[in-house]
This record gives C-alpha cells, structure tokens and sequence, in this order.
C-alpha cells in the first residue's frame, strides 16, 4: 500500500507543461493509496525489465526501461511532500479538455519516493448532462464536469534509482515527451518508409542522403508507429484538415514531397506531433517551444 498520494494532472497548454494538484477527500485518497499500490503492484511484477528499444513491441511479460532518466524540468522537482502545493486544477474546469495524463506521487512501503501515470484522454472527462448517477432512487447528473480514472498504470518512475519503466512508447509519449531517446532511422529505414505503398515520395535520394536528425528520429517514430499500415491516405488525408498541412492524394497515394518545410509538417502529422490548442485552436509544435509556422 502506498503512503501520503497526492494526485495531479498533466496540463498541456500548446507546447508547455504544467502539473496541477486533485484535491482530494481524505476517504478517497486512501482508496487511492490502496488501488494505486496494487496497480503498481501489477505493473512490475513477473516483468522482465528491458533497454528500450523503439523497433520492438515489448511482449506481455516485458517492460521498457530508461536508466538514469532524467525527468522533464516539470516533473523534476516534485514529490509527494511538494506536490500538496500545487495549484488546483478545480479552479479552472476548462483545463480539464487539456489533461494528458495523471500522475499519482507517493511513497512505497520501504519509504522510497514513486510517480506513477495513467494517460488521459477526453474520453475521460465527465460532462455534465452525460453523465447519470443514482442518488436517492433517481438518476442525476453532476453539476460541473469530473473525471474518471483508469484501472491501470501507463508507466512509474523511481526517483531513487532514476529508473523509468513503461510498455507502450506512443502513450507514454503523450504525457512523457521521450522523442530524444529514439534512435535515428538509417538510410536503408529512411528508403523502406518512403517506398511504403501509402507513399509516393517526389525524391527519395534527397531524405537518404541529406536527412539531419530531426528527420531520421521521425522517420524512426513513423516506421514503428504502424499508421502506414492501419489508415488509408485518404482517412489521414481527411484527419489533416484545419492542421495546416497540405496533403496531395494521388491513386490513393500520399505524395510526400521534396520540400523540406512541407515534408517535416507531413512528419509531424503523421506522427500526432502538431497539437491544437482547445480554446484559442492555435497549433503548436508539441517536441518545441514555439508556435508552429
């Protein structure tokens, strides 16, 4: 069981981050300390602990492992004792559609500091007038938005041991940016993802041989995230409108073009790297920061 849980939520606001406090009633933050443990407790037992390796899709009994990971400058400095004085999310409720992820700071049985995550989504958030709860024989709904937590932990960090340990790269990467960790795509990787049948690159030898590390990082990101495969061009060509990205479609084709700017902004989409802001719609380069051009 864990000890002293402060609960938080994983803002993003363009391309900052910011932590902000759950309050919490004391009943619900021991249930907490007692469904988190166990969470935590499923999460890493009988898991074999491997090197991330961004090419391999970790089996059942397989955990991913950063050694000596460094913690995002948000997330540095909290702890359990810290984090009881972060501002409160309940003041804002709009804040609620920018959540990525909840992070849970705790101490172990052994008194050891843990951060646990769940990722987030909308699908999470409760809206008033969609949700239905029985109170005194008669259902009703709450009167200002809430949310709801998942049954299971998305990824754990051990400050002591700087260890971080997840299954999934895509998810953790929502709420965890872990892109500089990702190897660079090779010449030969770089050719094979532009000769993907979705593709129907303009000039393939300009990004075999003249790519810089931006690039050969996305096109790692791209060939393991099986978007190619899962989405015909026209679905992505559709889910692109109003991302300010042009996407030409020919014999049911992506045209992947020689331009350097309008191919890192095809990178960046395909990759769900460009983010929009859900009150001012501004888009926003989620790895940088700045406004995206």
């Amino acid at each position: 069981m864990l000890e002293n849980l402060q609960l938080a939520a994983i803002v993003r606001e363009g391309s900052t981050f910011q932590l902000l406090r759950i309050p919490l009633h004391q009943t619900l933050q021991e249930q907490l300390e007692e469904s988190w443990g166990n969470q935590l407790e499923q999460f890493t037992a009988g898991m074999q602990e491997i090197p991330f390796d961004p090419g391999y899709s970790p089996e059942d009994h397989e955990q991913f492992c950063i050694e000596d990971y460094d913690p995002p400058e948000w997330l540095a400095d909290e702890s359990s004792v810290t984090a009881a004085n972060l501002d409160p999310i309940s003041s804002d409720d709009e804040l609620l559609h920018s959540v990525k992820g909840i992070v849970a700071f705790a101490r172990n049985n052994a008194g050891e500091e843990v951060v646990l995550f769940q990722n987030f989504t909308r699908s999470h958030v409760i809206k008033p007038g969609r949700f239905l709860f029985l109170e005194n024989d008669t259902y009703a709904t709450p009167r200002r938005p809430g949310i709801t937590l998942r049954s299971k932990l998305s990824a754990a960090y051990f400050p002591q041991s700087n260890k971080l340990l997840f299954h999934n790269f895509r998810t953790t990467n929502t709420f965890l940016p872990l892109a500089q960790f990702y190897s660079e795509a090779s010449e030969r990787e770089i050719r094979d993802v532009l000769n993907h049948d979705l593709f129907m690159p303009e000039n393939i030898e300009a990004y075999t041989r003249g790519s810089n590390q931006w690039f050969r990082k996305r096109f790692a990101m791209l060939a393991d995230s099986g978007v190619l495969d899962e989405h015909t061009a026209e679905e992505i060509r559709e889910r692109s409108e109003g991302y300010d990205v042009e996407i030409q479609v020919v014999d049911d084709k992506i045209i992947f073009p020689e331009d350097k700017v309008a191919a890192k902004k095809l990178l960046q989409f395909l990759n769900e790297e460009i983010f929009r802001g859900p009150i001012t719609e501004t888009l926003y380069e989620t790895n940088s920061k700045r406004e995206a051009d």
